[in-house]
C-alpha cells in the first residue's frame, strides 16, 4: 500500500505538471519507448469500430468515446490463467490514471470475447472483483444472440480468441490504446510491460498537440523510474 500511494503521488507530481507535459512530444516519448519498452508496438491508424453493450444493456460504441484516451483489451471471464492477471494489470494503471487530472480524459474497456457466458450478472460482479472503477471503467459485450461478433472484433485488432475444447479460448494479451480521436496509436503486448511506460503514453496521448518538442533529457527515464 506505501509503494501505491507513493507511486500514485509521484504520477500527480510529474503529470500534473504542464511545464513537464510539454518538453516530450508524443513522437519524442514514442522514441523513448522503442528504446525502452521492448512490448511496446506505435500505431497510427483509424481503431476498429464497434457498437456493443454494457451489462445494463445501454448501448456505448467508440464513437461514444470520442474526446478520451481509450485503454481497451479483451478477456472472457472463465478463461483460468491470464485474462484475470490482465484484468488486474489494467486495474493497475487505472489506479495511477485515476490519482492524476487525466481521469476524466480517459475510458478503460473490457470486451469479453464469450458473450453467451458473461451475461450481464457476470459482468457486473467482474469489476469489482479484480478492482477496476466504474468511474471510468466499462464492461463491453455484444450479447448472446451475437455470439461471434467480439471474437470478430478480436481479429480487426490483430490477434485471436480461438475456440477449444471445454470452452477454453485459446489468445494472445495485448492492451490496445485508442487516442481521442478515435486513432489506434499503441499496443503494449503480454503483461510485462512496465505500467508507468502506458500511463506516460496516455498522458502524452491527452496533452497531444501534434507538435515537435525538444528530446528529453538523458537522465528523464532514470529518474522517472527512480520515482517508483
Amino acid at each position: 500500500m506505501r509503494q501505491s500511494t507513493a507511486c500514485g503521488l509521484a504520477l500527480l507530481f510529474l503529470l500534473a505538471d504542464p511545464l513537464q507535459v510539454s518538453a516530450h512530444s508524443l513522437k519524442s516519448l514514442e522514441d523513448q519507448l522503442h528504446s525502452k519498452e521492448k512490448y511496446f508496438q506505435a500505431l497510427d491508424q483509424d481503431a476498429p469500430d464497434f457498437t456493443l453493450q454494457d451489462a445494463d444493456g445501454r448501448t456505448v460504441g467508440l464513437r461514444d468515446l470520442r474526446g478520451k484516451v481509450v485503454v481497451l483489451h479483451f478477456i472472457y471471464t472463465n478463461c483460468p490463467d491470464v485474462c484475470p492477471l490482465h484484468a488486474e494489470r489494467i486495474a493497475e494503471i487505472q489506479a495511477m490514471v485515476n490519482r492524476t487530472p487525466m481521469r476524466d480524459l480517459v475510458q478503460f474497456v473490457t470486451i469479453t470475447t464469450d458473450p453467451k457466458n458473461d451475461t450481464p450478472d457476470v459482468m457486473r460482479t467482474y469489476g469489482q472483483a479484480h478492482g477496476l472503477n466504474s468511474v471510468n471503467w466499462v464492461f463491453l459485450t455484444s450479447g448472446p444472440a451475437r455470439p461471434t461478433v467480439t471474437r470478430e472484433l478480436v481479429e480487426q485488432f490483430g490477434h485471436k480468441f480461438t475456440e477449444a475444447d471445454g470452452g477454453y479460448q485459446v489468445h494472445s494479451v495485448v492492451t490496445h490504446v485508442i487516442d481521442r480521436a478515435g486513432r489506434w496509436r499503441a499496443n503494449f503486448y503480454g503483461l510485462k510491460f512496465q505500467p508507468t511506460n502506458l500511463v506516460l503514453f496516455i498522458n502524452a496521448l491527452t496533452n497531444d498537440s501534434h507538435e515537435e518538442a525538444e528530446e528529453p533529457t538523458p537522465g528523464f527515464w532514470q529518474k522517472l523510474r527512480e520515482m517508483f
